[in-house]
């Protein structure tokens, strides 16, 4: 479970990075002040889109583990009362 963890964390972290090498790009290539603005608010925009696709993923992803743990717990509770509670 740690290394899902650490592998959305890793995106996040380049995505970020890519997000402010973008900004920092268009702040300092030759443009008009409007021009600047617009291009930043378009690449603000994509930066939380981007952010929402792995937000989602990463929820959906602890939703199916959670579902699993859950289903695994209740079997071994079933197992358990199968087989009177006695260790085999």
């Amino acid at each position: 479970m740690s290394e899902n963890n650490n592998s959305g964390e890793c995106i996040f972290a380049f995505m970020l990075g890519g997000v402010v090498g973008a900004a920092l790009g268009v702040l300092f290539a030759p443009a008009s002040g409007a021009e600047t603005r617009r291009r930043i608010g378009r690449m603000a925009e994509e930066g939380r889109e981007k952010v929402r696709e792995v937000y989602e993923k990463e929820r959906e992803l602890l939703h199916s583990k959670k579902e699993q743990v859950g289903a695994a717990f209740e079997a071994a509770q079933k197992a358990y009362r199968e087989t009177g509670g006695s260790a085999a």
